[in-house]
């Protein structure tokens, strides 16, 4: 991924020639005029395959289809049905579901994370100052991904071990400063299993998927024989996440597991961009009730500036709120989600128009964070619609 200017200036530079070409010619769906400026978005941005649901006044409206969800034989295209993997996205969705516990009265975003998990966690460097479940959604906790974090990707351990690691900590009083954590945002799924005893992938099913009737799930293993995008690189090009070889050795995650789920609620949510958009209209209107005002408002409500001056966004609780007149007149809020090659973001206005967008693989250029994808697709289907 091309973090910093230099590095992302010479990535935009090279992508045009060592870039990875695009393997299709048409989109799937939507009106002539549309379809042809997506068609123009994606193939420049490098697009190995992907899946875009649109949504107005908080409707679904057109869906969109191109490219290849596996490139491999059987190459498979991607159609309305293709389930991605989210990447961050699933940041705002945990927070979607941590809304509607605490609108069920189940758990509270000001309480001590040291309450949930039942045992203390504390800043070593602040050793007085309480870690919030809020803190956690809006990366303001102070916990980071330590090299030890990292580590348990190929050999687990337990969650309590790491915030034992002064190493899994900043310098910096808890609530504070912002420092982007996917360690905090995962540690959720770990609270929530030990508060309330059951699976986070069952919670996420009673509690948010199915009173909302969305097709969603956490687990791979529940996967086998629906139609899974891997993902790709595109500079260089590579295959990065082998969908088929990862159905193969899933292992289910019914059972709760509060020492060792912490890499769950950070990435791993797999559904359709219909479904995103469901859950982004959910987002953005709290579902009549489904998540109550106080709630919604604390979620979009934003917490905390980018620490770089150039990154015109700021951060609420699993959300974001992008605020540039460069880009939109009006505040949008909504995630992005970078992994394996994968590009993807859902973004959406307060009056409920927006869209979702997945796909396996696409140029990973930024423009003061924003994806350059991201950036585009906002000027189409959510500008250019309030200008018609």
């Amino acid at each position: 991924m091309p973090i910093g200017t230099l590095k992302n200036t010479l990535y935009g530079v090279a992508m045009p020639f060592l870039g990875k070409r695009c393997q299709w010619k048409n989109i799937q769906g939507g009106s002539k005029e549309t379809n042809a400026a997506l068609r123009k978005i994606l193939r420049k941005s490098h697009v190995v395959g992907a899946a875009v649901q649109c949504f107005k006044a908080g409707k679904l409206t057109d869906g969109y289809s191109a490219g290849y969800a596996a490139l491999e034989e059987p190459r498979e295209a991607v159609t309305e049905n293709t389930i991605f993997r989210t990447a961050s996205l699933a940041k705002m969705v945990t927070a979607l579901l941590v809304f509607r516990l605490q609108t069920l009265g189940k758990v509270d975003v000001c309480e001590d994370i040291s309450t949930y998990l039942g045992y203390e966690v504390r800043n070593p460097n602040c050793k007085k100052a309480p870690i919030t479940l809020g803190m956690l959604l809006g990366h303001t906790s102070s916990i980071v991904d330590s090299p030890a974090y990292f580590a348990s990707f190929e050999k687990p351990r337990d969650l309590q071990e790491l915030l034992q690691d002064p190493a899994s900590y900043q310098n910096m009083i808890p609530g504070i400063r912002f420092r982007y954590s996917n360690m905090a945002a995962g540690m959720i799924a770990c609270l929530l299993e030990n508060h309330l005893g059951e699976s986070f992938e069952s919670l996420m099913q009673r509690e948010l998927f199915e009173p909302l009737q969305i097709e969603a799930t956490f687990d791979l293993s529940k996967l086998a024989g629906k139609s899974v995008a891997s993902s790709y690189g595109v500079l260089p090009s590579a295959l990065r996440y082998d969908a088929r070889k990862r159905l193969a050795e899933a292992v289910s995650i019914a059972e709760p597991n509060p020492a060792r789920h912490y890499l769950l609620a950070s990435g791993n949510l797999l559904l359709t961009a219909k479904a995103l958009a469901q859950l982004g209209i959910a987002a953005c209107t709290g579902a009549d009730g489904f998540i109550d005002e106080h709630s919604l408002s604390q979620m979009k409500t934003p917490t905390s500036d980018w620490p770089e001056e150039a990154v015109r966004m700021r951060h609420g609780m699993g959300i974001l709120q992008v605020n540039d007149s460069r880009i939109s007149k009006v505040p949008l809020w909504g995630h992005q989600g970078f992994a394996y090659g994968a590009v993807n973001g859902i973004f959406f206005d307060a009056d409920g128009n927006g869209f979702a967008m997945l796909n396996s693989g696409a140029s990973e250029q930024r423009y003061g964070h924003l994806a350059g994808l991201n950036r585009e697709l906002i000027s189409l289907l959510i500008n250019q619609d309030k200008q018609a």
